[in-house]
């Protein structure tokens, strides 16, 4: 494979970096209200997904939708989250449970059509939900990791972005917000399948895949792509007369939390992330802070990659001339997929035909 892009990690400072997020910038407790607001966490059944659905809950949301694999689990997290909050008794009423799973493209788009047509509005949309998979398995043709954390993601939030601009001409007052998960784990990986002709086909090859850089390497892709769909959003809307973007989207980077994200990990794997994660990382609920804070972000926020519920840079390569061609390149080519999926997805969310 010939190495047109070839980076170098600068492992020290992304060490430094995370051990005094993790140590010595704890984030704050949430306080600001989201009354009125109709939030959508994905994954919220558990870990962070499920507190940070617990804080918007607290902060008063008007309609909170879980948006879970399995309806049975998210039902219970329901309960749990009403149980818990004791200033409110409105759960039936403001809390939904909605099946969804990224695994499957039509359940992706069956999940972001009903937003469209049962919500009213849409003020944030927390895409959480991922997985760490470690062994090979294949989901319609792409890796799962890929499948999963990249392109169902990415389309989920594709499909629902349209809505978030509705609600801001219908609500001019409101402050819509898309969020993608991310990970500080995309400091640590060459990335060295962006080097071939077809990025996902080398993703999708068993045989040359190193499972063990997939993590990192899923949530780098996601970090460029929404970089450059927010670059050239803002490019459609200067040429538009928009002055600002009608929708802040954000890269939240949670930080290592415990967690259940290693149950695909292999039993060596998991024993020690487990070590890693309770010698180094913050509570569950302490990361879902993180979450509350990208979904009420000012605009200075948008396009930026946060931790802590601050903006925070992302590896150095990606501010490089090259790191701008790869960027690129990774969004052409996501855009293709996402293009196979739901025909004509970027027209719909603003980009030029």
């Amino acid at each position: 494979m010939a190495q047109e892009f070839n980076f170098k990690l600068d492992i020290g400072l992304a060490l430094r970096t995370f051990l005094y997020s993790q140590f010595l910038d704890t984030p704050p407790y949430p306080t600001k209200s989201f009354s009125d607001q109709v939030i959508i966490v994905t994954g919220s059944n558990v870990g962070l997904g499920f507190e940070a659905a617990r804080h918007f809950y607290r902060l008063n949301c008007a309609k909170l939708i879980l948006a879970v694999r399995t309806i049975s689990k998210g039902e219970t997290a329901k309960e749990d989250i009403v149980r818990s909050v004791r200033h409110r008794s409105d759960g039936a009423e403001a809390i939904d449970v909605w099946p969804l799973d990224l695994s499957s493209t039509e359940s992706t788009l069956a999940f972001a059509d009903r937003v469209k047509k049962e919500l009213p509005r849409v003020d944030a949309v927390v895409e959480n939900a991922g997985i760490n998979n470690q062994s090979w398995v294949v989901s319609e043709g792409f890796e799962q990791t890929i499948q999963v954390n990249v392109v169902n993601t990415l389309l989920l939030g594709m499909s629902v972005l349209p809505k978030l601009r509705e609600t801001k001409r219908q609500f001019p007052d409101s402050s819509p917000h898309l969020e993608i998960v991310s990970s500080e784990a995309h400091h640590f990986t060459s990335f060295k399948e962006v080097n071939a002709r077809d990025i996902y086909a080398t993703l999708n090859d068993e045989k040359s895949s190193d499972m063990l850089a997939r993590y990192p390497v899923s949530k780098l892709i996601g970090i460029l792509f929404i970089r450059e769909l927010v670059l050239r959003l803002q490019e459609h809307d200067r040429s538009s007369t928009v002055t600002a973007s009608p929708v802040t989207i954000t890269l939240v980077n949670p930080g290592l939390c415990m967690s259940d994200l290693d149950r695909n990990v292999i039993l060596a794997g998991r024993i020690l992330m487990y070590i890693v994660r309770l010698l180094l990382g913050r509570s569950t609920e302490v990361g879902s802070r993180t979450l509350v804070y990208g979904a009420c972000a000012g605009p200075d926020s948008h396009g930026a990659f946060m931790s802590d519920g601050k903006n925070q840079e992302v590896e150095k390569w990606i501010y490089s001339d090259l790191g701008k061609k790869a960027q690129s390149k990774v969004f052409e080519q996501t855009m293709k997929v996402l293009e196979a999926r739901r025909p004509g997805i970027g027209v719909e969310v603003g980009l030029s035909a």
